[in-house]
């Protein structure tokens, strides 16, 4: 009877609540933070058609993913970290977001037709090769030497995936000097603007949407 007590609170420290969802959280994914509910609360703000196809990159726990699926047609969640697939998928079963899916996925490595909207909570930490950690879960957060290793490259290959007057949602820091990004897109011809800003004590979180014309 103990154990079974300990079993449970064991599993409850396992799980968070977010509004009406429960999120189970494992130690190899990265946990929800400021910058998932900074990105959330945005997504939350924006008006989305519930017929939009979605494709969430980087889904970690799928906490985005769920909240966002009882609001479109169908979302695709997919991480490089094969634990955060196993895992967005329990938490899809857990709180019935039937319409979505993970893939497990590189970016778009493994991503097949276009979106409607491409959400993305980007790993922006300037990371030299001495401080990386051990683990898959490293990968949610290492953006390299100065911060746009895979920022770069989502940037390069987003507007394949998106379709017309499709959009991109993304979030970054000021670590990772994010006017880069919003000068890129601009380039490419997006419309592009920050809606969503955080400040912290040794960053500035900001969340950018680009459309397509």
């Amino acid at each position: 009877m103990q154990k079974d007590i300990i079993s449970w609170f064991r599993m409850m420290s396992m799980i968070l609540k977010y509004k009406d969802f429960l999120i189970e959280t494992d130690e190899n994914v990265y946990e929800p933070s400021d910058d998932t509910y900074l990105l959330l609360d945005v997504l939350e703000k924006m008006k989305i058609d519930n017929s939009l196809r979605v494709l969430e990159i980087g889904c970690g726990t799928g906490i985005v993913s769920v909240a966002v699926s009882f609001k479109v047609g169908s979302v695709v969640a997919c991480d490089v970290n094969p634990y955060a697939v196993d895992l967005s998928e329990k938490n899809f079963k857990r709180n019935k977001a039937r319409n979505a899916e993970a893939v497990n996925s590189d970016l778009f490595g493994n991503v097949k037709g276009k979106f409607d909207v491409i959400v993305f909570n980007t790993p922006y930490l300037p990371q030299s090769d001495d401080e990386k950690v051990s683990g898959p879960i490293d990968k949610a957060w290492d953006g390299g030497d100065d911060g746009r290793k895979v920022i770069d490259k989502f940037l390069l290959g987003c507007k394949a995936f998106l379709a017309d007057g499709g959009y991109i949602v993304f979030l970054e820091s000021s670590l990772s000097s994010y006017e880069k990004s919003v000068d890129y897109l601009g380039s490419l011809g997006f419309k592009v603007e920050i809606v969503g800003r955080k400040k912290l004590s040794f960053e500035e979180l900001v969340v950018i949407r680009a459309r397509l014309p």
